[in-house]
């Protein structure tokens, strides 16, 4: 095996499917990039099992082959020779031979005989969306998924094919979070529960914001290539919870407010908040919000202008919780209901039905 390839090409390569190596797997081959060269193309690929990551770019063939190189050390080596115009790579017996300008490296491969397997074929259900669309998509649901490993399933998004639209549903036992897009079309109607990782690596491939990307879905497997990327990962398995049950239709209070001016008040009250929940309490009234938080190194409280309708509350939430669903939304104003100071509250879009966040409260004596 011997090819030339552009420094830039292969370090921005190696930059995407090194996210899929194995980081604690007893299989050191999991932790390897395989490398194959065919025609003029240089195939990249990496797996740990779960996901795998493959990328296609052009190259100088002088002799086609196959070899299986270390993730970690490669990326960082290529990393510091991205530059050159051209890098040659020489497979020699159990190494590969770099050499860039004047200069060369050697680092051991390992037995590509051992690298798994990964099936391609992939096509039963599908439905594509813009880029941009599923970027939004992911962005602002993923963020509320569980990190807890024994509850697997909240480990990952619902995503809901419905008609033209997508759902895409994320829960942890503290929040829930909803956004909905467009699609361009679909296969009909289905349902997968992708894990937050997957979908995290999905963003990082997306390139063109106007252009269309398919997801494809077969058994327990998902699919989706953009521009000589293709990622394959497994699906998880199970019945997610019925999130429709968890939301409410009728609330006693409702306030529009700037999401921005919120947000702020928000963060400036957590300054002083020393306790891990990051304790902010709300007392809402006639036109104003008042966030406030207090602790042993100080107390803070803001006034923010509101629109309010119905019943004045006081109500205490985790600030991460609320900042990180507030972040998210593009909106210059939002609406945000509440019912009591136990029940959760929901925030929409001023108008449509874009986005649903639900955010359970902190109890507190008010």
């Amino acid at each position: 095996m011997k090819f030339v390839v552009n420094g830039q090409d292969l370090s921005s390569a190696v930059s995407k499917v090194v996210k899929a190596i194995s980081t604690k797997s007893t299989n050191p081959v999991l932790e390897g990039i395989k490398l194959s060269v065919v025609g003029d193309e240089l195939i990249l690929l990496a797996t740990d099992g779960e996901i795998s990551i493959e990328k296609t770019i052009n190259s100088s063939t002088f002799t086609e082959g196959e070899t299986v190189v270390p993730g970690k050390l490669f990326a960082e080596f290529v990393k510091k020779i991205e530059n050159e115009e051209e890098i040659e790579i020489t497979l020699i017996e159990n190494e590969i031979k770099i050499n860039y300008g004047a200069s060369e490296g050697f680092i051991q491969t390992l037995n590509v005989n051992d690298f798994p397997l990964i099936n391609k074929d992939i096509k039963e259900k599908f439905f594509t969306i813009k880029q941009k669309d599923l970027k939004e998509l992911i962005l602002k649901s993923s963020f509320a998924c569980s990190q807890d490993d024994a509850r697997p399933l909240l480990k990952g998004c619902l995503i809901e094919i419905e008609e033209d639209g997508v759902n895409s549903v994320a829960l942890d036992g503290f929040r829930l979070a909803i956004c909905r897009k467009k699609i361009v079309e679909s296969s009909g109607d289905f349902k997968i529960i992708v894990t937050a990782r997957t979908l995290n690596e999905i963003v990082r491939i997306l390139e063109s914001d106007e252009d269309v990307v398919t997801i494809i879905v077969q058994k327990n497997v998902l699919m989706c290539e953009v521009d000589g990327t293709v990622l394959i990962s497994r699906l998880l398995e199970g019945d997610f919870i019925d999130y429709k049950k968890i939301i409410k239709d009728d609330f006693l209070t409702s306030v529009n407010v700037n999401k921005n001016q919120l947000l702020n008040a928000i963060d400036r009250a957590t300054v002083v908040s020393t306790d891990l929940r990051k304790i902010v309490k709300l007392d809402i009234k006639e036109n104003y919000m008042t966030v406030s938080a207090s602790s042993e190194i100080g107390k803070m409280s803001e006034n923010v202008l509101i629109n309010l309708e119905g019943r004045d509350l006081v109500i205490a939430f985790n600030a991460k919780f609320i900042s990180d669903c507030i972040k998210v939304i593009d909106d210059e104003f939002i609406n945000v209901y509440f019912n009591n100071k136990i029940e959760p509250c929901i925030i929409k879009p001023y108008s449509g039905n874009d986005y649903l966040y639900l955010i359970v409260p902190l109890r507190i004596n008010a």
